[in-house]
């Protein structure tokens, strides 16, 4: 019996993958660009070849999980925003994946150029090649040449991220809390301390939760580093309440914010304060409708009394300044120029 358990241990050993292998870290591979004279044929064989040689070191994420998130980073950014740099890091945060390839060929009369490059959270790397006259099949050998050069000069670094959900305390009390506090713990008081309920990733809230603080004031929804990023939804005792984006703890894209006196603004923040485009109505039935800058009316706007009165024009700081004010019947009653009635 001692024999045949010795036997069977030692052939699970020698064959299964789950013993004396290194975890194979996950990567992303970007379809393959072009530019100039390259055929779909020549980029799907290039493209196989480069996908058949990364497998041998990667583990590969399917294609359909990038473009599935690829079309929500083009969707979450606006167009400004979403350079390569940017939107490859999101893609990267979002699938939490530290490396991505992407392969450049560029061919023009014959002659072809491969830009194999390498992105992880630290650094970008690439290598070039340039090949003249060459079939697919020489661009295939340089590919795997460009693998060799690139993956080969740098040891691959397996991340164990540690996934779980659970409950954290901040490592200080409340009152301290921004003083510090930039350490979280697995045990507290929620009468003094921020508690989170929720997904965690090595030690930090990341992912769907719940963050009570110890004045009732409560966050539901995307956390990243600890901080509040995605959709969330903040209340407070006193009545406000807050819908919408948040980024790195502050309310950054579309929201709609509900103030303890009953108005409320819907439209566009920047960095916490509301920015851009927004309706802003009061509790008597007054609204404001166009530009806003850090919280005041900052540029074309209309305000709408609730008696039908009405301003159009220009704002700064808040206040009226190239526009005309009518009546209820639709008369002009005033004039502003640069803040001054005329």
């Amino acid at each position: 019996m001692k024999l045949y358990l010795s036997t069977f241990i030692s052939f699970l050993l020698l064959s299964s993958p789950l013993f004396g292998q290194s975890e194979r870290p996950e990567t992303i591979i970007i379809p393959v660009s072009s530019m100039g004279d390259v055929s779909d044929t020549r980029k799907k064989i290039i493209q196989n070849t480069l996908t058949q040689e990364l497998s041998k070191h990667f583990q590969i994420l399917p294609q359909d999980r990038f473009e599935q998130v690829q079309e929500q980073v083009f969707n979450e950014l606006e167009y400004d925003e979403c350079t390569e740099d940017q939107c490859i890091m999101r893609i990267q945060e979002i699938l939490q994946i530290e490396n991505l390839f992407h392969l450049e060929v560029i061919g023009e009369e014959g002659d072809t150029q491969l830009n194999l490059k390498w992105i992880n959270l630290d650094e970008k790397r690439n290598r070039v090649d340039y090949c003249e006259g060459c079939k697919t099949n020489e661009l295939r050998k340089r590919v795997v040449g460009l693998v060799e050069k690139l993956v080969g000069e740098k040891p691959i670094v397996v991340r164990v991220v540690r996934k779980e959900k659970g409950i954290l305390f901040r490592d200080t009390p409340y009152t301290k809390f921004f003083e510090g506090g930039e350490k979280w713990i697995k045990f507290g008081d929620e009468e003094t301390q921020v508690k989170f309920e929720g997904e965690i990733v090595d030690g930090v809230p990341n992912g769907e939760g719940t963050e009570n603080y110890p004045n009732g004031q409560k966050y539901v929804g995307e956390f990243k580093d600890g901080l509040p990023n995605g959709q969330v939804t903040y209340t407070s005792p006193n009545g406000e309440k807050y819908m919408g984006e948040f980024k790195d703890g502050k309310r950054h894209g579309q929201g709609t914010y509900t103030f303890p006196d009953g108005r409320k603004y819907v439209g566009e923040w920047k960095n916490g304060e509301y920015t851009g485009q927004g309706t802003l109505t009061w509790f008597n039935g007054d609204k404001y409708v166009g530009e806003f800058k850090d919280g005041d009316p900052n540029g074309q706007g209309t305000f709408t009394f609730s008696d039908g009165r009405k301003y159009v024009g220009e704002w700064k700081d808040g206040n009226q300044w190239n526009g005309t004010s009518y009546n209820t019947n639709g008369n002009i009653i005033d004039n502003y120029v640069n803040g001054v009635i005329q």
